[in-house]
């Protein structure tokens, strides 16, 4: 066996000093919505976690009616593409006598 110099041995401690400032939220973080931070685009998963539903239920009701770019075997889905799909699909609720339901009336509807 090797003997190592005991100078190679020492350690020197230093103490680390604490940021004056929190740090900014990393690239990779999300916004308050939910949504990935600072992206135009959603993988599948991704998207179908925005919109709360399962990945299986994104490919078989909803990815036929979205416009997505295909990059080799990427698929990406621009948040813009999902808001608009979610505007086309939106209906308001009707009552029984053909009106607009109470609770859309107190939201401005």
């Amino acid at each position: 066996m090797r003997r190592v110099a005991p100078q190679q041995l020492e350690l020197e401690l230093t103490r680390l000093e604490t940021p004056a400032a929190p740090r900014r939220e990393s690239r990779r973080g999300r916004d308050k919505g939910g949504t990935p931070a600072g992206r135009l685009a959603l993988s599948p998963d991704e998207a179908a976690a925005v919109l709360g539903v399962s990945r299986d239920y994104l490919d078989e009701h909803i990815l036929d009616e979205l416009r997505i770019v295909r990059r080799g075997r990427r698929i990406l889905i621009a948040l813009l593409e999902i808001e608009r799909w979610l505007d086309r699909n939106a209906t308001v609720r009707m009552s029984l006598d053909g009106r607009h339901s109470e609770k859309r009336e107190a939201m401005g509807a």
